[in-house]
C-alpha cells in the first residue's frame, strides 16, 4: 500500500466503520518502519509488520516488485469475514494506482 491509497482509505474510514468492516494494514517492513510509517499518516487503521513476508507469502503477494530500489509485495487488498473467510481479493500488478482497489470498490464488495 502506498501513501495515496492510505489516504484514500482514510478519507473513507466512516463508510467502512457503517459496514461494521475493520481496516488492517499489513507492511512486510520491519515493525519500526511500519510504525513510523503509521505514526506519520495518523492513520486509525491497525497496522501489522510482516517482515519475514509469511503472511504476504500466504496470499500470493510477498515481495514481488521492485518500488524505489526495493522490493515489496503486490499491491493488494481483501475481504475476510468474521468466520476468516476469504470473501474478495483483489490483486494489483503494481504501478500506476489504478492497479490499486479503491475504497468505492472495496466498499462495493462488502455490501453483496
Amino acid at each position: 500500500m502506498c501513501n495515496r491509497e492510505l489516504v484514500q482509505l482514510q478519507e473513507a474510514h466512516d463508510r467502512f466503520a457503517e459496514e461494521d468492516a475493520a481496516i488492517l494494514v499489513i507492511d512486510a517492513q520491519e515493525t519500526f518502519r511500519v510504525r513510523d510509517w503509521r505514526d506519520k499518516l495518523e492513520s486509525p487503521f491497525t497496522f501489522l509488520s510482516d517482515p519475514t513476508a509469511w503472511v504476504s507469502a500466504r496470499y500470493g503477494v510477498a515481495k514481488q516488485i521492485v518500488v524505489h530500489d526495493e522490493w515489496v509485495s503486490l499491491p493488494s487488498a481483501f475481504i475476510v469475514d468474521k468466520e476468516g473467510i476469504l470473501r474478495y481479493a483483489h490483486f494489483g500488478r503494481g504501478w500506476p494506482m489504478e492497479e490499486r482497489a479503491t475504497p468505492q470498490d472495496l466498499l462495493a464488495h462488502l455490501a453483496e
